[in-house]
């Protein structure tokens, strides 16, 4: 459930409801070529009633469709398991809004037998649209988060998201609670 609430000047913009959700299929394209894993992945973005996506006005309709490339790989740093992960991304936005293009990278490491670090960078080239009244949108974010792991399979994350650079976009700064499983 969302809560959004938006003010421009003496304009507001509410809603409450479920956002969007994502449905994706991911297929290994290649196991250890060089000691990367290659992925391909397609997915869909079903508009909930409130946010269906970046930019996109509160509760608008449409789905919007996404190709995305991945290539990742695990390392050992100073005796301690790491990983990266690249993926660059195609999103076809849906009521005129400009397409997308993606690119999301991590780099995690393990600093200790339960702990691990991540840092994230999500850079969004948006391209202009057909429609006049829409704006491109562009966005450079990024997320540092710490994980611990108590147990051998289940852990908890807490992160922090932000808005580095950005071109009609909100100047955002959001924390995150999860839950990981070790597979």
């Amino acid at each position: 459930m969302q809560n959004v609430r938006l003010r421009t000047g003496s304009v507001v913009d509410e809603a409450n409801g479920f956002g969007a959700t994502e449905l994706s299929l991911r297929r290994v394209l290649s196991y250890r070529r060089k000691g990367w894993v290659l992925s391909g992945q397609a997915g869909a973005f079903i508009p909930g009633s409130v946010e269906n996506g970046f930019d996109k006005p509160l509760g608008q309709r449409g789905m919007d469709w996404e190709v995305r490339a991945l290539a990742g790989r695990s390392f050992q740093l100073a005796q301690r398991h790491g990983f990266a992960d690249v993926q660059i991304a195609f999103r076809e936005r849906s009521h005129g809004s400009g397409n997308e293009v993606r690119l999301d990278t991590t780099l995690g490491r393990m600093m200790a037998n339960r702990m691990q670090f991540l840092i994230q960078s999500n850079i969004v080239v948006g391209l202009p649209s057909a429609r006049e009244n829409i704006r491109t949108v562009d966005s450079i974010k990024g997320q540092v988060s710490a994980i611990w792991y108590f147990t051998h399979i289940y852990g908890v994350q807490f992160s922090v998201a932000k808005t580095l650079v950005g071109r009609n976009v909100v100047n955002d700064t959001g924390f995150t609670v999860g839950l990981w499983r070790r597979f």
